[in-house]
């Protein structure tokens, strides 16, 4: 995953995911940093709408560019 800000491009890994006090909880790297991201149920499930909408979720099945 990559994220793109005006100051900075930083390639993000998700290596864990957990659950703690009600919330998903994804640990991994942003760059060079640990990281932690936080995502209440409400946040969650507003991510699974969208990622689920037709035009998004043909990218699973869509074939990678270095194939």
């Amino acid at each position: 995953m990559r994220v793109i800000t005006p100051a900075m491009k930083l390639h993000v890994r998700i290596d864990e995911a957990t659950r703690a006090d009600g919330e998903l909880v994804l640990k991994g790297v942003a760059g060079m940093m640990p990281c932690e991201t936080r995502l209440s149920p409400q946040e969650l499930r507003q991510l699974i709408r969208l990622v689920l909408h037709p035009k998004i979720f043909m990218v699973l099945f869509a074939r990678s560019k270095t194939e």
